[in-house]
């Protein structure tokens, strides 16, 4: 009986188990660390009154900056981008950049 799934031919468990090679994105030894910015200390009060600390984590023109370049887990992004909105709302930082082109 042919074994269709691997290409018609009957291999042993031990050929089965193998990879064949790794690509780009499979978390192999080619993958480079990524540059992170800064790191979130624990224990630190993400709230809108911290502006030192919200500037950290905004780009020049006032985007949020993504997960894995300020380290912070799913929960910490969250408070941080409610944050960083409220902020804006009352006016301590500023919506987007002024340099437009």
């Amino acid at each position: 009986m042919e074994n269709r799934r691997f290409g018609g031919k009957k291999l042993s468990r031990e050929d089965r188990n193998k990879k064949k090679f790794r690509r780009d994105g499979d978390g192999g030894p080619r993958r480079m660390g990524r540059i992170q910015r800064f790191t979130i200390p624990k224990g630190t009060d993400i709230n809108y009154k911290n502006i030192a600390f919200l500037q950290k984590c905004l780009t020049e023109r006032g985007k949020i900056l993504s997960r894995r370049l300020t380290s912070a887990d799913a929960g910490q992004q969250r408070l941080l981008s409610t944050a960083v909105k409220r902020a804006r709302l009352l006016g301590l930082l500023p919506v987007g950049s002024t340099k437009r082109k």
